[in-house]
Formats: C-alpha cells, structure tokens, sequence
C-alpha cells in the first residue's frame, strides 16, 4: 500500500494548462481540453501516486510528472506495432516515471503496478472491450476514494474502434447493478449495500464528461 505523506494541494489550471501546452499533449485546451475536467476531478484529491496508461510519445506523462513533482508516477505501454508506427519507437525512457511494459487487458501487466494509487487514467488503446478489461483489472489499484478515468470514450463510437456503444452500455449497466438494490429493499441505503453484488460494490460515484467516465472507489 502506498502511503500518503504529501500536503492536499488544489489544482492550479492555468499551470496544467501550461504544462499540457508546452508538451503538446492533446489533452490541452486547444485539443480535447481535459485539463478543465481535471481541475474538477481532482480537485480534493491527494494524488501522492498515479498510473497513466498509454504512453505514447509522453506528453501526458511529462506533463503529470512536473504538475505533481512528488508524486510516485507509473505509465504503463505495449510496446507493439502502434508504438513503432504511430511514435517512431518511442522507448519509453522519462525522467521521474516508471515505466511498466505490459497490455493492460492482460492480468500478468499488472504484476509490477502497486496497490493504494490515488489515481489511474486509461489512455490505452481506445477499444471498448479494452477499457472494460483494463477497468476490471485496474480498479482494484486505487484506494478508497481513488479515481479512475477513461479518456477518448467517444472513440468507440467511430468505425476505427468498431462503432460500437459497448462502452455507454457497460457504464449504464454498473450504475443499475448499484442502484437497483434501493429498489427492491427498504430502508436506508447503506443498510443494503450487501445487496450490491460484483463491481458496482467497489464504486462509490460515477461521474460522465465530454468524453470522459469518471469512476470514485468506494
């Protein structure tokens, strides 16, 4: 488990902004613009330790690693035919990050990943089914009160990823699997939490932006 030690700072977005400019990241302003997202996220979030799925040519992991210059800083990349194609072989080696080398669909890639982060961002590589396989794996990482979010859902969307709503359709499924108990059983709603089975059990909050899943661990 990994201790928290480091001082609640809040989020300073013109600074995030800055960073996710001057790397070029495409989760800046003039991009995606997820860096407003985060500032919201987390907000009141410690993040002492965080995982970064998804290397590609490090801009994101730059970017978290001077924003949160105390903060132990994992990324984890398969380093396959996308990582020499689309990034020219980027080999993955950055100052301040722990780069793990592992398919994060795969149950062995997260062997070298600690438990107790704080917070885990799943950049990978887009697919649905892969989102819901590495979230399967993955959440267990966090702490209570952790984050975990999947970046670029509107790509399941497009013909390249196969088109599909698998994703909205899995997130729809966990909020029911979590609300449909209060339902059936009367009383508080913490008195019934048993009745929360699988997944759902673990997640305390679920959170939709533009393109991004927000998941809170209960």
């Amino acid at each position: 488990m990994i201790q928290n030690s480091i001082a609640k700072r809040t989020i300073d977005l013109t600074t995030l902004d800055e960073l996710a400019t001057k790397y070029g990241t495409d989760k800046q302003p003039s991009e995606h613009n997820y860096v407003s997202n985060y500032a919201k996220i987390l907000k009141n979030v410690d993040v002492n330790s965080m995982l970064e799925i998804g290397l590609g040519n490090g801009a994101s992991a730059r970017m978290w690693r001077d924003y949160f210059p105390n903060s132990k800083i994992f990324c984890m990349e398969f380093f396959g035919e996308e990582n020499k194609n689309k990034w020219d072989g980027a080999d993955g080696i950055i100052e301040g990050i722990d780069i793990v080398s592992g398919d994060s669909t795969k149950e062995e890639s997260w062997n070298n990943i600690p438990y107790g982060l704080d917070f885990i961002i799943d950049d990978g590589s887009h697919f649905p089914g892969d989102q819901i396989k590495t979230f399967a794996l993955g959440f267990s990482h966090l702490k209570t009160n952790g984050i975990y979010v999947i970046e670029d859902t509107h790509c399941g969307l497009e013909e390249k990823y196969g088109a599909s709503t698998e994703l909205y359709q899995w997130f729809i499924n966990l909020v029911l699997d979590q609300q449909s108990p209060v339902a059936n059983w009367g009383g508080n709603f913490y008195s019934i939490r048993h009745a929360i089975q699988g997944m759902a059990k673990d997640i305390l909050s679920f959170h939709l932006y533009r393109s991004m899943m927000v998941f809170e661990r209960a």
